[in-house]
């Protein structure tokens, strides 16, 4: 059981690390239309089963989730939420079976963001998991990440990544 919690721990702090788990916000209506775009897609509907995915309020909540919902599999988004990243992590869970955070759940995410939110987004991900120590699948068993690049080039990106948002907050 310790395990499993010491991977939730991992993977979230390498979300944090990754500097992708923040982005424009959506509305409820395009919060759906982007859950529907992902599972209509030929790369999803192949390597995962198709499922039908309801877009709630979830104002009264601290974080999103993936929950059942009148018989019917439904993530909730708080306002703070209602970003392509938390959306694919909640969408990954309910196409891992509501397993966890386990090595199958972040090789998924790790899989959704490379297709949804592109390479660089992906590698960033990648490269934070190897940092962390985030356990995804591997040819046999779980393994851990590997870096996509070069540590010391990942570790300059993710310095001029964090400048720019920075830069770009402090303009808000």
């Amino acid at each position: 059981m310790a395990k499993v919690k010491d991977q939730a721990r991992r993977l979230y702090a390498a979300e944090e690390l990754s500097g992708i788990k923040y982005g424009d916000t959506m509305t409820l209506k395009e919060c759906q239309k982007f859950v529907d775009t992902v599972m209509a897609r030929k790369y999803v509907k192949a390597n995962y089963r198709t499922l039908k995915i309801t877009v709630l309020d979830g104002r009264g909540r601290r974080s999103a989730c993936a929950t059942f919902f009148h018989g019917g599999r439904a993530i909730k988004l708080p306002k703070w939420s209602r970003n392509k990243f938390v959306i694919l992590h909640e969408v990954a869970h309910h196409l891992t079976h509501l397993d966890g955070h386990r090595p199958v759940f972040a090789s998924c995410l790790l899989d959704l963001v490379r297709h949804f939110m592109g390479k660089e987004s992906a590698d960033a991900l990648q490269g934070a998991y190897f940092y962390k120590g985030v356990k995804i699948l591997g040819k046999n068993k779980p393994a851990k990440a590997r870096c996509p690049q070069s540590r010391k080039a990942w570790v300059e990106d993710r310095k001029r990544i964090d400048a720019e948002r920075t830069k770009w907050l402090r303009e808000d």
